[in-house]
């Protein structure tokens, strides 16, 4: 047996397949971290290693989610899924209303006993993608009825609107494009797309318009020659230079010159900067190809999964991913403007990355469910 239909100790090839990219771009976005992160640590007036420490921790819980995760039955989890998608809803209210903090203007972060910062916004990135799954999933045969659309899409709608209010654009961006983008390949009539995305687009413009400096990010990139006393560019700027001083092969780990205070959120939004000054071109392509490998891998076993909900959960973490990391990466490329997104898996931050590995998991479950299917038929 060869291909996708290969099994090894019972379970896919791409079951493994998409097992070890993640690992390994977790592994990678630790010692990036590590890296990236050891001068900021300093200047805190902590150990140099105490951001990658904290990474380490969360990565340890990630990893474990996944698998365990990997092995839970959906029939559970479907009974539960619409309890956790509004829990996390409240929860991203309770957080913009009066249990949160704000970091850089965004309101969408609690803090846990002093110790850790979790983002109800991350959670909700994955209870929507389940609501969307299960919904869409009982529904498999009535795609000719309007509310099989409009249901979803309103409640997603709200969802998204919590993110909103708490001015957290960057993750609501990512959150249209798996609403957009499920309902779209689950048979969204051409009709109900335009009107969808219209709205979409109204909303995006009145959450530009509430205040900030979201509209000045925006100008200041869309007129580089223009003056800019805010230093709105000053990140992507010294990316781009971070970018041209690591050249083809890189400067070497932890021999980055644009990490002492040049490029604020190093270890988060714009890790990808010290991976290319570091890693060099060759490196960052390493980081792009694995992405590009783990969402198409994603979107076979998508394309090949017998069960709806199944379908419907990889689709959904395949554009979670893809989507993401497409935005990170251009953002530190100078193509899109600043929006406060971070690297899938590679960036530092506790609640991204556990949520993320816990999506994977439940990838697995479904792509370990389709293939144990196949190995007792081919048995």
């Amino acid at each position: 047996m060869t291909g996708a239909k290969s099994f090894w100790f019972g379970q896919s090839a791409r079951y493994y397949t998409i097992l070890v990219i993640v690992t390994l771009l977790t592994g990678f976005g630790l010692i990036m971290v590590l890296s990236s992160s050891s001068i900021d640590s300093i200047k805190a007036g902590n150990n140099g290693f105490a951001i990658f420490f904290k990474q380490a921790f969360f990565a340890i819980v990630g990893l474990s989610s996944m698998m365990a995760l990997s092995r839970l039955s959906f029939d559970r989890l479907r009974r539960l899924i619409s309890w956790l998608f509004l829990g996390s809803i409240g929860l991203q209210v309770a957080t913009v209303t009066f249990l949160g903090y704000s970091v850089n203007g965004n309101k969408n972060w609690i803090n846990v006993f002093g110790v850790f910062n979790v983002q109800p916004s991350e959670i909700i990135k994955l209870t929507m993608i389940l609501y969307l799954a299960d919904y869409l999933a009982q529904r498999e045969d009535q795609k000719d009825i309007l509310r099989t659309w409009v249901n979803p899409f309103a409640t997603c709608i709200v969802a998204i609107g919590s993110v909103l209010w708490g001015k957290d654009l960057g993750t609501a961006m990512v959150m249209v494009a798996i609403l957009v983008g499920v309902l779209t390949f689950a048979g969204l009539p051409r009709v109900w797309f335009w009107r969808f995305t219209g709205g979409l687009a109204l909303l995006g413009w009145w959450a530009l318009n509430l205040g900030g400096s979201r509209m000045g990010r925006i100008n200041a990139w869309l007129h580089h020659d223009w003056p800019d006393p805010m230093q709105y560019n000053w990140q992507q700027d010294h990316a781009v230079w971070a970018f041209a001083s690591g050249g083809i092969t890189g400067t070497g780990l932890g021999n980055s010159q644009l990490k002492w205070s040049w490029i604020p959120e190093s270890e988060n939004d714009f890790i990808f900067a010290i991976i290319g000054e570091e890693g060099g071109l060759l490196f960052a392509l390493v980081i792009v190809a694995l992405f590009v490998w783990l969402t198409y891998n994603l979107l076979f076993a998508y394309e090949n999964n017998m069960d709806p909900f199944s379908r419907y959960l990889l689709l959904g973490v395949m554009l979670w991913i893809g989507v993401q990391a497409t935005i990170n990466i251009a953002v530190v490329l100078g193509l899109l403007p600043v929006l406060g997104v971070p690297l899938p898996l590679m960036s530092a931050g506790g609640s991204s990355l556990i949520m993320l590995l816990s999506a994977v998991g439940l990838a697995l479950g479904a792509e370990r469910q389709f293939g144990t299917i196949n190995l007792r038929r081919n048995r």
